[in-house]
């Protein structure tokens, strides 16, 4: 690892499986804050709390890793879920998260399960969108972290682009608390225990008392300079994951006994203990972001772009109420939402999800068998935008999926057309051409280009050229797209790779 790289490693450690939930007691592999957070900390003015704070919006920018042939990751609307969580648990300290742009896929076996640190600097380097938070959802079993992040000026990135925060799949789930204490440490929080987990009896730990004038020979408070730099937060020597209360007890050099207080996000209590910031913690957050001098002040430089409120979901057309669709070709439509700027789409077999996306249209087709035949399903949508995506869903309506019909919208192997597309590996934010050989010479033809969630992003209504055409493409994130190409009763669908 550079050793002018300061990172925050936040490791909780799990089970292998991608599904588990992470250990309870996993050892915490986190550094001490480096000597610039301490003395920034130390620099600040805590007398003046405000109650109710101005809100400070920062923009975030979404990146989901993914096996290099597209397999495996983390669904959009679950990287949202876990921002709804982060705005309700930093509301209080006035901080507001929303997501401006496109999420973004990176395509790599190598960062989705990575072995060290190595790689995952090298892809917050190259991927890194200036100006905004950068939060990177990979698997991260593989070295026993749940998640770790940057403390300012530091890290890959360089200038109004450095750090990031790099989550565990299995750690983002709902209701968890990882993505918050990971924030905490981008926005100049170190752990309660910092410093003093390792010699809790030490003279340079931090003391429990509070009282700057100690009569001899007890020593007094050294809770603004030591542990981690805060007076409002209980000294802490509890260095992984533990449950509360907790029945450990530990002396200080006084010999006051430790009582860590299992309340707050930069603890390593239990996710379902922890609730809560200081004052002087939130303090700190808010100056890291105030100015445009501040460590993190960059963030600020944008103003947010003017979002309408959502407070309903999407008005559903069809299928209605007891229609019946073949179990692999159902259309679904709604009316667009105003505000909306993409749709969540949910298909529910009982209570379960048998498929969940997210659209920029208002119609979604789904050919994947994955709805059941001759079952009764559901099915419900929710309008989002980049500030609102915590929307309510529309009610569930229900709709009969009944059996499976052939050749839906896909040709039999003797009727596939031998046309061919190239390159199939492209660069990103680049405008480049697709050339298209081998369609019928002056008969019509149509092409479109979706994401892998099956997003229209761009349509050619005619491509009739000769032998052989060139499509010119926008300017595309990394990602998987397919082109889907029709002439007549000939379809044949590619796959494009960009990088």
């Amino acid at each position: 690892m550079n050793k002018f790289l300061i990172i925050v490693w936040s490791g909780l450690l799990y089970s292998s499986s991608l599904l588990a939930q992470p250990t309870q007691h996993a050892a915490c592999g986190t550094p001490p804050a480096p000597a610039s957070v301490r003395e920034f900390i130390q620099s600040l003015d805590y007398s003046v709390h405000p109650e109710d704070p101005t809100r400070i919006n920062i923009p975030v920018t979404i990146h989901i890793v993914k096996a290099t042939n597209g397999s495996g990751g983390f669904l959009e609307n679950n990287a949202f879920l876990t921002i709804c969580d982060l705005n309700q648990r930093m509301a209080s300290a006035g901080l507001f998260f929303y997501v401006p742009g496109a999420v973004r896929f990176i395509l790599s076996d190598a960062l989705y399960n990575p072995v060290d640190y190595g790689p995952l600097n090298t892809m917050i380097s190259q991927n890194n969108v200036a100006r905004t938070m950068n939060i990177y959802y990979t698997n991260l079993g593989a070295m026993s972290l749940c998640g770790f992040a940057f403390y300012p000026n530091s890290g890959p990135g360089g200038a109004q682009n450095n750090g990031a925060v790099v989550m565990s799949f299995a750690c983002s789930q709902p209701n968890g608390t990882t993505l918050t204490h990971e924030v905490g440490h981008f926005f100049n929080l170190p752990h309660t225990f910092d410093q003093t987990s390792n010699n809790p009896t030490a003279s340079n730990a931090e003391r429990v008392t509070r009282n700057f004038n100690e009569p001899s020979p007890r020593l007094s408070a050294n809770c603004n300079t030591e542990g981690d730099n805060f007076c409002d937060t209980p000294a802490d020597f509890i260095d992984n994951r533990w449950n509360c209360p907790t029945g450990i007890i530990q002396l200080d050099i006084n010999g006051d006994r430790f009582r860590p207080d299992s309340s707050y996000y930069m603890s390593y209590s239990s996710d379902q203990c922890m609730s809560r910031f200081s004052d002087q913690q939130i303090t700190a957050m808010r100056a890291t972001l105030t100015t445009t001098n501040s460590p993190r002040g960059y963030l600020t430089i944008n103003p947010m772009p003017a979002y309408p409120d959502i407070t309903t979901g999407a008005a559903l057309i069809s299928p209605a109420t007891a229609d019946t669709f073949p179990g692999n070709y159902v259309v679904f439509r709604w009316n667009r939402t105003p505000g909306a700027t993409a749709y969540q789409i949910r298909i529910l077999l009982f209570n379960f999800s048998v498929l969940d996306t997210i659209t920029t249209d208002t119609f979604y087709i789904s050919q994947a068998r994955l709805i059941r035949a001759n079952r009764e399903h559901s099915w419900q949508v929710r309008a989002l935008n980049g500030a609102n995506l915590c929307t309510p869903y529309s009610d569930r309506i229900f709709f009969y999926a009944g059996a499976y019909i052939s050749n839906v919208g896909i040709p039999s192997e003797s009727e596939t057309p031998s046309w061919l597309v190239y390159p199939t590996l492209l660069e990103s934010g680049n405008t480049q051409r697709l050339n298209i050989v081998g369609i019928n010479e002056h008969t019509p033809a149509q092409a479109e280009l979706r994401d892998a969630w099956g997003r229209k992003i761009q349509e050619w209504a005619d491509i009739d050229d000769v032998v052989k055409h060139k499509i010119t493409l926008p300017p595309l994130f990394s990602g998987l797209y397919y082109v889907h190409i029709q002439q007549g009763q000939r379809r044949k669908t590619f796959k494009i790779v960009v990088r």
